[in-house]
């Protein structure tokens, strides 16, 4: 996988690693990334935001998930749109980094609403709007899996389950600089736009992304590099 240097160190050793789900997949979809993870000695825990209803604020969200969890002051990995809610969610659990992953990244002064309607194809692919992954086996293999063997794409196809947080989509999410960032951006990524990615990880989390080969779903197509890469980003320096 080719990387770009973050340039800073956060971390030496084992790592306490908290997974949020995006929109699209249930927590099953983590399995592959997670057993990858702890053959880096690192500790998982995934949680199930659709558990806390889809109408909470990120704050509730961040509330109730800094509530649920085992353990605090660990890495915080958000994929797709749970981006959204990763600012609160790290702050909420005492964060030492936050990693978005093939993830949206508040805009700090619009909602993403607003921002959709001022450039909706700058941020993502002409196609992906209005797409429902969730619906139809097809349409979630081109669009999420298409860099997957086979028999991982079966797989990951029953880890499809729709969650649609609506309310934080017309909030004006504040990002938390303070945290520590890592922004991983798929190259070939057919839902949001790899430019976009990497432009947002540039101008609104301060940092040079992480540029790995494939699709939007790495941590289902490719987990064992993708730990490998989280693992070295966290203790360069």
């Amino acid at each position: 996988m080719r990387t770009q240097r973050q340039g800073i160190r956060w971390h030496h050793g084992p790592v306490r690693f908290l997974l949020i789900h995006g929109t699209s997949q249930s927590p099953a979809g983590w399995l592959l990334f997670a057993n990858a993870l702890a053959d880096f000695g690192h500790a998982v825990e995934v949680v199930d935001l659709a558990q806390f209803g889809s109408d909470l604020s990120s704050a509730g969200y961040a509330a109730a998930v800094a509530a649920a969890v085992e353990s605090k002051a660990g890495v915080v990995v958000a994929h797709s749109g749970s981006g959204l809610l990763l600012p609160a969610i790290a702050s909420a659990t005492d964060a030492v980094a936050q990693v978005y992953l093939a993830a949206g990244i508040p805009d700090g002064s619009r909602s993403l609403m607003n921002e959709l309607d001022d450039e909706a194809t700058t941020m993502v692919h002409d196609d992906w709007i209005g797409v429902d992954p969730t619906t139809d086996r097809e349409i979630a293999r081109h669009f999420l899996f298409h860099d997957c063997a086979a028999a991982i794409s079966d797989w990951a196809i029953g880890t499809l389950r729709s969650f649609v947080p609506a309310a934080i989509y017309s909030e004006v999410i504040p990002l938390a600089p303070k945290i520590p960032a890592v922004a991983i951006v798929p190259d070939r990524d057919r839902t949001l736009r790899t430019e976009w990615m990497i432009a947002a990880a540039r101008e609104r989390l301060g940092v040079e992304p992480i540029v790995v080969p494939g699709g939007h779903c790495p941590h289902v197509s490719r987990p064992a590099d993708l730990a490998k890469v989280l693992t070295s980003a966290l203790s360069e320096g």
